[in-house]
């Protein structure tokens, strides 16, 4: 396998918004929706190359360490991840709001117009906001009137202390929302899904080495991810990983020409005399 070759496929790939191996993707029976979401989205935003050999990686590791789950177990398991990552996310400076059905309005309104130019992912969000507060609304929680505890009783209150709770986690993307344009919330929210998929390979490794009663007889495909974006040389990784430009044949052909000038430039007698003894080989991501 010429790997210099291929190393060039993946910097050319990265010259486009869009580029990623279209044959790297989940098997959709046996991930969530909101994984598909999240995974897609962010095969649109990652440009460098240093970034789709750490999603390749990540991705490999999940299919190794929950592919012997039950499929269900698997499915549940990621659905939860994604779901109580996005909640739990923190952010800093969160302004308060008034919620009311004016809120939710002017929310859809935003939504609008900016929904065209979001992310799968992104507009997952979006959406699963508003979805929360109508259900609110629908419950009799929210009305015209900024919502309050204070202002409902007995079962009513309780179910308004308990959104009150709830709150916490949704005020910070209620604050984003408002406050984003859509390309500053696509990358809000792609640095939210490497939050996820890190913490979501932290507990598959909790998962992998404490279930093992649970561990099924065959292997569970999560991912298909083509060889051609593992089976990569060292050398190759390293390059990727710090997001160099492969030289062109000509431009390491006049690399290599010049190191061996100076090679032999900087070579002494002693050097030559005893250059037959020193040949070596050279390898090496709750609510209450």
């Amino acid at each position: 396998m010429n790997f210099k070759l291929l190393l060039t496929f993946f910097f050319t790939c990265s010259l486009s918004a869009h580029a990623f191996d279209k044959d790297f993707k989940t098997v959709n029976d046996r991930v969530p929706l909101e994984f598909n979401y999240l995974f897609d989205s962010l095969k649109l935003m990652i440009k460098t190359p240093s970034e789709k050999i750490r999603m390749v990686g990540l991705c490999q590791d999940l299919d190794q360490n929950l592919g012997f789950l039950p499929k269900e177990q698997i499915y549940l398991l990621m659905k939860s991840e994604v779901i109580k990552n996005v909640l739990e996310y923190k952010f800093k400076n969160v302004r308060q709001f008034d919620i009311s059905i004016l809120l939710i309005e002017r929310l859809d309104k935003e939504l609008l117009s900016r929904q065209k130019y979001l992310t799968p992912f992104s507009l997952w969000i979006w959406r699963s906001v508003i979805a929360e507060l109508r259900s609110r609304q629908n419950q009799g929680l929210i009305t015209e009137k900024s919502f309050t505890v204070s202002g409902f009783d007995g079962e009513k209150r309780i179910q308004a202390e308990r959104f009150r709770r709830y709150l916490d986690y949704l005020l910070p993307w209620i604050d984003k929302m408002d406050s984003l344009d859509a390309t500053q919330f696509n990358v809000l929210t792609k640095e939210v899904s490497w939050n996820i998929l890190r913490r979501m390979n932290d507990r598959s490794l909790l998962f992998k080495r404490y279930s093992s009663t649970a561990v099924g007889d065959s292997k569970i495909m999560i991912f298909n991810i083509p060889e051609r974006l593992t089976n990569l040389h060292p050398e190759d990784i390293k390059r990727m990983q710090m997001d160099e430009t492969p030289l062109s044949l000509k431009e390491q052909g006049e690399k290599e020409k010049t190191e061996a000038t100076s090679a032999v430039e900087s070579i002494t007698p002693t050097d030559m005399s005893t250059i037959s003894d020193d040949i070596s080989k050279e390898l090496d991501k709750k609510v209450p």
